[in-house]
């Protein structure tokens, strides 16, 4: 099990998420320890996800032993997460909070396959802590646009010619992986406007929320631009080790329509998010 180390949190809106079903793990072929990874229609390659959201509902399903499901809501769709007797510290802060409220969660993906052949997709929460409105608003606008990046590089992928001999995701080893975008697009045969719809409907339900509280939305109208390469991360998704380690740039704006220089930062490490007093 040495040799791997800890992976990202990936950026995926809930529909998205439910809409994946292509699970394969990297390394060696029966190697049981290599990482575990869900690929999104999208192309996000997720050991692990990042989402802030709204937690509506939660309830204790368990037996003799706590095992806590929650729901969460963001502006495309909803998505369960558990907390057990594994992840001892998510099952007690979800014990112990109060829906509704604003939460930030890192999980890995859980596949699960019916009886009549059905997805479901769910995240087994490592970490749950209660933030606040301006923390979720933030996430939206970057999971937009990671999500419109992502898209950007679908249409210049090129599908996966189909061979003739019979084999699986986790037979491939990682030198001989081709591009997310392009197992991405042969697995789903993505409909980029379906999930470029999605997002600038995510936008327009933060635009609006935002229009009531006063914000200046305008800068998420150019998130909401499909061309747009290089939009900028915003600093409260940043975690505190990473800030130690980059360079200082000048001091960073915390409003909604002044985001810092873009670092083309693919994915970081998202959860050690602090609430606003």
């Amino acid at each position: 099990m040495a040799g791997f180390s800890r992976e990202v949190a990936r950026r995926v809106f809930a529909e998205e998420l439910k809409g994946s079903n292509y699970s394969f793990r990297d390394g060696e072929e029966q190697n049981q320890y290599a990482p575990q990874y869900l690929l999104t229609p999208t192309g996000a390659k997720c050991n692990r996800v990042f989402i802030v959201a709204t937690l509506i509902e939660k309830d204790d399903i368990g037996g003799d032993t706590e095992y806590w499901r929650g729901r969460l809501v963001d502006p495309t769709s909803s998505i369960l997460i558990y907390a057990g007797q594994y992840q001892p510290e998510a099952a007690q802060v979800l014990a112990n909070m109060e829906a509704p409220a604003f939460v930030a969660v890192v999980g890995k993906p859980n596949l699960y396959k019916t009886e009549d052949g059905n997805i479901i997709i769910s995240l087994r929460a490592e970490s749950i802590q209660q933030v606040d409105e301006a923390t979720r608003n933030l996430w939206v606008m970057d999971t937009a646009r990671r999500t419109l990046e992502r898209l950007n590089a679908l249409k210049n992928a090129k599908p996966i010619p189909v061979s003739s001999e019979f084999a699986t995701a986790d037979k491939v080893t990682s030198v001989a992986l081709p591009q997310d975008a392009e197992r991405a697009l042969e697995h789903y045969h993505t409909d980029v406007e379906h999930y470029r719809q999605m997002t600038l409907r995510a936008l327009s339900s933060l635009k609006a929320e935002l229009a009531k509280n006063g914000p200046e939305p305008a800068k998420i109208e150019e998130c909401a631009t499909p061309e747009s390469e290089s939009l900028p991360t915003p600093a409260k998704a940043e975690p505190e080790e990473k800030q130690a380690t980059r360079k200082s740039k000048g001091k960073k704006s915390e409003s909604l329509s002044a985001w810092p220089e873009s670092e083309n930062d693919e994915e970081v490490e998202t959860f050690n998010l602090t609430k606003k007093s």
